[in-house]
């Protein structure tokens, strides 16, 4: 007997099972619209298995729970093995079809790579091989080759012509990877249908249920909402919180490459101790000693260089923490290389392909280190011996004695032998391990880097989201590479701190590189709300360059929503308008980062919705960055930025007294301004600094008809025809108040 019950209704859609094979249970109900089918399937090879009938024939059942989400349904999902031997399957999931309706359609397809690398908005048509972006994939099946976008764990598709949204995502990794296949009509001018996969490979004991990952499905017409809405289910389904201080500091890679000494480290960590100290918001200060500081930088024996680091990993660990700073250490578990003191031992722990040979590749990660070539040859240790999970114990056991508090695990190729995945999937295997990881290292801070991102839900601090975006000096050459990552740092707004903290890479400030260069660099690295690390030689830098970190500090933990993420797709467009909303000790604001990584000057619209102002209030803006004010509007108006630079645009309606706009050190225009109110009987308006003492900062406000600055205040302030002034401050500890006289005109 067939079945057909609705379990998901929503705004323009309803999304229903069929067949006795899907058991569902009645989710909320919310806005009834038209209906699109759900099928099950199972894949195994080629061979696909769809429908619950046939499902049932050859002995599988996928069951689906329904639940409650905002404007959709959550499903919990399983796979069940009803014969009576243990079985594989390589794939299961459901299919859907989005929304239906006249006219032409102009998808957009968020896509996620699930790694440290690109993740952005694509044209549904643009399925053209690109080495850079999300590559377009190709589906073997009994029926042919179909060609389509993938996204792991969740996409969002978004109709530029009618506004409707859909999102499917995975609440979790946990039980392997998982995807969304975004399959287009064979012209691609509509998608046939959406699949939301999840990755096995593993055998199912007989009469026996496997567990798959939640999946929710929403609709709306706002899909920034949508992914923000996303971003909160699954930080409640994952329950690991994210609220400790931001972490900032010095990471050595980009500065020294694998040549660092415990010379190099300890100089350097005085100067970020000044650099970030001193501020009344919790920052952990980190000296990150990146690839390098082991013997012979080589991968597997996890002992401290003898000749560069001969008093130990420990001494240096006392050093930091003298000068108020935590000692991070690059870590690379899963790696072998031959010059490994250890190489022969660890040989009999190698994870294996099918044929009983060592999985290999090769890293060109040594940099400058004498003796060492640029690439090497590595292998893997197999996570699936327990005697690998001893030595992943004990090896960070010793660098936790050492004092180490962070580490950066790079290269996180978490894999087991080709023999044992059949009785080991992905998802308990990196269960597994964060256990052993966890038991040694405790409460400090575990940071993956250059891998599987989405895998690392749960159960990681922090993780790299883009690909490199240091190097400065070069922009000519390098921007177009920049473009990709800060793309991608923008577009997973909607992660940090609800899968982890976001890790944006490092800034750079230095090397030659133009002002404008560094004011993008730091712009994009600030407005993460994640790491604010620098990586170069700070002991030959300009100190004037150190001022452009000064004035990002300290770090604001939120991140910065794109405000044109899908109307700008790769390759042709990037999220250009990034904006930050900012709880200011005035009243809300928003910081509007607009950049221009094109090869010529640029003109963009502004309209006071960006900047968080109602319509039809006059307002004043300025230009943060450059001190540069902008004028007096009532609506939208333009501001053009050079080539390769970024403006960072603040603005304040004016008001019926004085009122403050910005400050000049905090990017935010904001963060740092407490208590600010306005007397009108005296004239006052007083306020408070929460900042670093012995700065020298610029307020920024707007004036009010019948008020003016008081002469005496005008030898450290200036008006200007708009309305607005500016006035210096000299802080003198953690919360200097200041007060500004102003007087009433004629």
């Amino acid at each position: 007997m067939t079945t057909r019950r609705d379990f998901l209704r929503g705004a323009g859609v309803a999304l229903y099972a069929a067949s006795s094979g899907v058991h569902a249970i009645e989710g909320e109900e919310v806005l009834t619209g038209s209906s699109f089918k759900v099928e099950p399937f199972v894949q195994v090879g080629i061979t696909r298995i769809v429908g619950a009938q046939d499902l049932l024939e050859q002995g599988w059942e996928l069951t689906i729970r329904s639940e409650g989400y905002p404007s959709g349904n959550r499903f919990r999902l399983g796979i069940k093995n009803l014969s009576t031997k243990a079985r594989s399957v390589d794939y299961a999931g459901v299919s859907f079809s989005p929304p239906q309706s006249g006219g032409s359609r102009q998808w957009r397809v968020f896509l996620d790579s699930g790694r440290s690398g690109w993740c952005g908005v694509k044209r549904l048509d643009d399925l053209a091989p690109d080495e850079h972006l999300q590559p377009t994939h190709e589906l073997q099946t009994g029926g042919g080759t179909l060609v389509y976008h993938l996204s792991d764990m969740e996409s969002v598709i978004w109709d530029a012509g009618t506004g409707a949204a859909v999102l499917a995502g995975f609440l979790r990794q946990r039980h392997g990877r998982n995807f969304l296949r975004i399959i287009p009509e064979p012209v691609a001018s509509d998608i046939q249908r959406l699949e939301a996969v999840q990755e096995l490979g593993f055998e199912i004991e007989p009469a026996s249920e496997q567990p798959l990952d939640p999946l929710v499905v929403s609709m709306g017409s706002d899909p920034y909402s949508l992914l923000e809405l996303y971003g909160d289910a699954v930080a409640r389904y994952h329950g690991k919180p994210f609220n400790g201080p931001p972490i900032v500091g010095m990471m050595t890679w980009y500065g020294y490459r694998t040549a660092i000494d415990e010379k190099i480290v300890v100089e350097n960590a005085r100067l970020i101790a000044e650099l970030f100290s001193g501020y009344p918001q919790e920052m952990q200060i980190l000296m990150l000693c990146d690839h390098g500081w082991q013997q012979d930088a080589n991968w597997g024996y996890w002992q401290p260089d003898e000749k560069r680091f001969p008093h130990g990993i420990k001494w240096l660990s006392e050093q930091l923490q003298n000068m108020g700073l935590s000692l991070g250490l690059w870590y690379t578990p899963f790696c072998i290389t031959g010059n490994a003191l250890n190489y022969a031992q660890l040989i009999p722990l190698e994870s294996l392909d099918p044929q009983g040979k060592a999985h290999t590749s090769k890293a060109c990660v040594w940099g400058q280190l004498p003796g060492q070539s640029d690439c090497m040859p590595i292998s893997f240790l197999d996570g699936g011996k327990p005697a690998v999970q001893e030595i992943w114990r004990k090896t960070l056991s010793r660098m936790k004695e050492w004092g180490t508090k962070y580490w950066k695990l790079d290269f996180f190729n978490l894999r087991t032998s080709t023999s044992e995945q059949r009785k080991l999937g992905v998802g308990d295997l990196y269960a597994k391990t964060y256990q052993s990881f966890r038991a040694a290292a405790g409460d400090e801070s575990l940071n993956p880097c250059s891998c599987d991102t989405n895998l690392q839900v749960g159960y990681c601090d922090s993780t790299r989201i883009a690909a490199d975006i240091g190097n400065a000096g070069d922009w000519s050459d390098t921007v177009q590479g920049f473009r990709r990552g800060m793309g991608t740092i923008a577009a997973l707004w909607f992660k940090h701190r609800k899968f982890w903290i976001n890790d944006p890479d490092s800034v750079q400030i230095g090397k030659g590189c133009s002002l404008a260069e560094a004011r993008v660099r730091a712009t994009v690295v600030s407005m993460s709300g994640g790491h604010l690390m620098l990586s170069e030689d700070l002991r030959t830098i300009d100190p004037e360059r150190l001022e452009i970190i000064r004035r990002l500090l300290p770090v604001y933990p939120h991140a910065a929503r794109p405000l044109d993420l899908f109307a700008h797709p790769f390759p042709d467009g990037y999220p250009a308008l990034w904006a930050l909303s900012v709880p200011a000790g005035f009243g809300p604001k928003v910081a509007l980062a607009v950049f221009n990584l094109g090869p010529e000057p640029q003109k963009y619209a502004i309209t006071a919705k960006m900047l968080g102002i109602e319509s039809g209030r006059e307002f004043l803006a300025m230009e943060w960055w450059q001190y540069r004010w902008l004028g007096r509007f009532r609506g939208d108006f333009e501001v053009e930025v050079p080539a390769g630079d970024v403006a960072m645009i603040h603005a304040q309606p004016r008001q019926e007294y004085p009122s403050l706009l910005s400050v000049s050190h905090h990017f935010t225009g904001g963060y740092i301004v407490e208590n600010v109110e306005f007397d009108p009987s005296s004239g006052i308006m007083k306020g408070v600094l929460a900042t670093k003492p012995g700065l020298r900062l610029v307020l920024f406000g707007t004036g009010a008809g019948g008020w003016k600055l008081a002469s005496r205040e005008t030898y450290h302030s200036a008006e200007n025809s708009w309305g607005g002034w500016q006035s210096e401050v000299a802080t003198t500890g953690p919360r200097t108040p200041f007060a500004l006289q102003f007087q009433r005109q004629g």
